[in-house]
């Protein structure tokens, strides 16, 4: 049998050769680590720019035991009971805090944050009033360019809510999810979509009241032409200079049913020189007759069945009216309506 005889300095420079991979890995490895702890130093700085400039506009961040991990595919700053603190010119303060927050940013996607929030989130308004609301799971997600957010979520699985004088919270409800939407409009015409969906709510008061404990389920679906967030600049400032334009958001949804009982409306809505919502919502009441006849015959009048009767089982129009900060049915005052901002 032959034998091959390797010359010694072949036989070197093979060995070599079979280091080579580990060496480009390791080369590699380095300049991702590198890369990495720079995105991170840069998402510290952005979180850090991000407080300095609310501190300016009267809004405290604080972000206890801030940390930074994630490595190697994703940067997360992580906080333990964050707050915002409030101070408005008369003095109220206002308080919220959360359990936890942990903010993700991907490498790989730019642009991209999701946010997992820890409960509870717990509001508190001076000494008068305190919101505190829990949760099961709930995150967010983010995408956002250097002039726009291009498109935002917010889903909550489980939420309760209390609410009332810090000692005694005794407005509750509890549903089985939360889901809020906006993205930017499809087509040629800069805007703003906005979904939203409350599945099976439960609100004791409201139960007793229409003598049924049907879930409600809400859902709300709006198209915003010319309103655009800027993440560079305040949500007001974004909406005064929509509301300064003379845009309006058409309400293509606005869906409340609790068991039977249906009510669909649709319209226009935008805001007055007082930052009030103003403009109209029409649309129809169905079943509504079982809901009313239980509240109205404990005062000895059916109007449940009068309403039956009149509608013919076409459901009942209605409209809606929003100006000068009044919302009106027909010529009558429902609720008043404040600036919202």
């Amino acid at each position: 049998m032959a034998e091959h005889n390797v010359p010694p300095g072949e036989s070197k420079r093979f060995r070599a050769g079979l280091y080579l991979p580990f060496i480009g890995l390791a080369i590699l490895c380095l300049i991702w680590t590198g890369i990495w702890f720079f995105s991170a130093s840069r998402a510290e700085a952005i979180a850090e720019a991000f407080i300095a400039r609310e501190g300016e506009r009267g809004r405290e961040w604080v972000c206890p035991n801030r940390s930074i991990g994630g490595y190697p595919f994703r940067i997360v700053i992580s906080c333990v009971e964050p707050r915002l603190v409030t101070v408005e010119p008369d003095g109220l303060r206002r308080e919220g805090r959360l359990g936890s927050l942990s903010l993700h940013a991907r490498i790989l996607s730019p642009g991209h944050f999701i946010a997992i929030l820890g409960a509870p989130f717990v509001a508190r308004e001076g000494e008068a009033g305190m919101m505190e609301i829990g949760w099961t799971s709930a995150r967010a997600s983010l995408r956002a360019g250097a002039e726009s957010i291009t498109e935002a979520s917010v889903e909550i699985v489980g939420p309760t809510l209390a609410a009332g004088a810090p000692q005694q919270l005794d407005i509750r409800a509890l549903a089985k999810g939360i889901d809020l939407h906006m993205r930017r409009s499809p087509g040629n015409v800069a805007g703003t979509d906005l979904v939203a969906l409350v599945q099976d709510l439960t609100f004791a008061p409201l139960d007793h009241l229409a003598g049924t404990k049907d879930p409600i389920r809400m859902e709300f679906q709006a198209t915003a032409p010319g309103l655009v967030p800027d993440p560079r600049a305040r949500f007001q400032d974004v909406l005064e200079a929509w509301r300064l334009g003379g845009q309006k958001a058409r309400v293509i949804v606005l869906k409340a049913t609790k068991g039977p009982a249906v009510i669909d409306l649709a319209g226009e809505i935008g805001l007055d020189e007082a930052r009030r919502p103003e403009g109209n919502l029409q649309g129809r009441a169905r079943g509504l007759d079982g809901l009313l006849g239980s509240l109205t015959r404990r005062g000895g009048v059916d109007m449940g069945g009068l309403l039956g009767r009149l509608s013919g089982g076409q459901g009942m129009p209605i409209a809606l009216s929003l100006e000068r900060g009044r919302m009106r049915f027909g010529p009558f005052p429902i609720a008043d309506l404040a600036p919202l901002y």
